[in-house]
């Protein structure tokens, strides 16, 4: 992973600076939060609404301010969408074609992959991915 700054204007002015290990990391809880929320039976959210959900989910995202969280989400969301993972339907975002949870063989690293995305690990783009075992 790059540690460098990128600036994404073309999304919009007040995002500013983000680094990728930002973007990265909050995709990553962005996948986990549609895999949950999936296996429940909720396949569609309101774009307005994200940001203040996972606030209120992960602990990682108490104390941080809803408006960075709901800025880095716009590039996230428009990275998936692009990817086939997700799509747009007015102001609400759906998973294309379901989601599974799969763990790297080689980093050990939790891929959440929509049926659609390539079987690649997100981390390592190893091909070594295994299902986790079903609850007892």
């Amino acid at each position: 992973m790059s540690k460098h700054i990128q600036s994404y204007s073309s999304i919009d002015n007040t995002i500013g600076k983000m680094t990728d290990i930002e973007i990265n990391e909050t995709e990553w809880y962005f996948r986990d939060f549609m895999f949950r929320n999936y296996n429940t039976g909720v396949l569609q959210f309101d774009m307005e609404h994200i940001a203040g959900n996972m606030v209120k989910t992960y602990l990682r995202y108490r104390n941080a301010e809803p408006g960075h969280i709901a800025s880095i989400l716009k590039v996230v969301l428009e990275n998936l969408i692009s990817r086939k993972f997700l799509e747009r339907r007015d102001k609400f975002v759906r998973i294309r074609d379901g989601i599974l949870r799969l763990q790297c063989g080689k980093c050990y690293y939790t891929c959440y992959l929509g049926n659609l995305e390539e079987r690649l690990c997100l981390r390592c783009k190893s091909n070594e991915l295994r299902t986790f075992p079903k609850k007892s």
